[in-house]
């Protein structure tokens, strides 16, 4: 085949009045050639050049419908396909997994409403640290629950991200919004997803889909690559930082919560959305008569329990917050758990003291019986065998002829002290070293 440049150098020698011999002589070219090329003028034609088949053709199919179920990672793509008979490498599929990657990342975003009550966004993030009015700074972590039709918000903030502070959220949203909606979908946090498997399926997190199934909604993940899909609730938690966190001031992290209710449902939940262009409490008012009521039901059954150690003085510190256990205890482990708005403490599967929630920090709660009899000095690990009796050796020489009789000896420039037999106090002790008047 000519190429475009022979073409013409043979066009311009037969113009030049060469004979198809001498063409042929000086181009090297056959005669037949040279004539087919004088005779059917013209450039030639190329057509595209047939790709060569690749090793993976036979699974674009397959690998398609693994990337539209959210398994992206070429490991365990790779895995996969050997197992059904590929036998090409990982360069390749990398190769065609990126373009993919970007597509999915740079793709235009369609904005889709969604019907009332079908749907609620959640975001659950660390937002920074908080200083308080009395100097003190707590690191924060925000929570939004917002309504995906009205844009009905609720907030709020915590210094943990446990567990069971998240599904009190959730709780408190449902209660606040006034009803559950059909779905809620969710970054990929551990409070909420385990990871996924190697078919690609979702490990939910066990407590928190049993939660979901509870309250009667739908868990569903934004999807990979696809951060977008949640941009309803991620304007929502700069709206809580821009509007409110960065001016705000408290006394402490209850008065923060305080003022975020009020902040919520007077300047959030009040104003004109910019993209539904309503007024967002009117929108929610229409969009919860469509929620699953919440009222009547009772909390999700869930209960944290979280080791401590009592101090010597027979407290045990619980966020900020001191609550008084039977002193007998002291040095003791036990365990903390909220139930109902109330500080239970349990020995082992015993319950030895139940408070109120303290209200603020930094507070000491005491119920008197807890402390009553407590002897005074040194209360340790084994402040149950014996008590501290003071005494001397002049006490001792002045009662040495009358001990067990329960006589009072004086002591020149000390305390007036009542001396007894060690004996006598085996009859207050128990089995396992705590008194028996000590117990709850």
């Amino acid at each position: 085949m000519l190429r475009g440049e022979e073409v013409r150098e043979i066009e311009e020698m037969r113009r030049a009045g060469l004979s198809v011999s001498e063409i042929s002589r000086q181009t090297g070219f056959d005669r037949k050639t040279i004539r087919r090329c004088l005779t059917e003028p013209g450039l030639p034609v190329y057509g595209p050049r047939q790709p060569r088949r690749s090793k993976l053709s036979d699974y674009y199919e397959y690998i398609d419908e693994r990337i539209s179920a959210g398994v992206w990672n070429t490991v365990v793509l790779l895995r996969e396909l050997r197992e059904r008979g590929y036998c090409g490498g990982g360069t390749i599929l990398k190769d065609y997994l990126h373009p993919r990657r970007e597509a999915a990342s740079a793709l235009a975003v369609r904005r889709f409403e969604t019907p009332p009550g079908h749907q609620a966004q959640v975001d659950w993030a660390r937002i920074g640290t908080q200083e308080f009015k009395d100097g003190s700074k707590r690191p924060l972590s925000g929570f939004a629950l917002t309504l995906g039709h009205s844009r009905g918000m609720y907030a709020e903030v915590a210094t943990d991200q446990k567990l069971g502070t998240f599904l009190s959220l959730h709780e408190a949203a449902f209660a606040d919004l006034g009803g559950i909606p059909k779905e809620i979908l969710y970054d990929r946090v551990k409070t909420v997803v385990l990871g996924v498997d190697e078919r690609g399926e979702i490990q939910w997190q066990p407590t928190f889909h049993d939660f979901a199934r509870y309250w009667g909604f739908r868990p569903r993940l934004c999807a990979a690559y696809r951060a977008q899909t949640k941009g309803k609730i991620e304007r929502g938690i700069g709206y809580l930082r821009k509007s409110f966190l960065c001016a705000a001031q408290a006394e402490d992290i209850w008065d923060l919560s305080r003022q975020i209710h009020s902040w919520v449902w007077g300047v959030a939940n009040r104003r004109v959305h910019g993209t539904t262009h309503r007024v967002v409490y009117e929108a929610w008012e229409e969009e919860r008569r469509h929620l699953v009521p919440v009222a009547g039901r009772c909390a999700y059954p869930y209960v944290e329990q979280e080791p401590r150690k009592v101090s010597r003085d027979a407290f045990v510190s619980y966020k900020t917050n001191r609550y008084s256990v039977p002193w007998s205890l002291a040095g003791h482990e036990v365990s903390v758990q909220e139930v109902h708005g109330q500080i239970e403490i349990l020995r082992g599967s015993c319950r030895v003291a139940i408070h109120e929630i303290a209200v603020g920090s930094y507070q000491v709660v005491v119920q008197s019986e807890h402390h009553e009899g407590i002897p005074y000095g040194e209360v340790g690990r084994n402040a149950g065998k014996a008590m501290v009796t003071i005494r001397s050796e002049a006490a001792e020489k002045t009662t040495a002829g009358s001990r067990g009789a329960g006589v009072t000896g004086n002591v020149p420039g000390g305390p007036t002290v009542e001396v007894r037999p060690l004996s006598a106090y085996d009859v207050f002790a128990g089995e396992d070293g705590i008194l028996a008047g000590g117990r709850s």
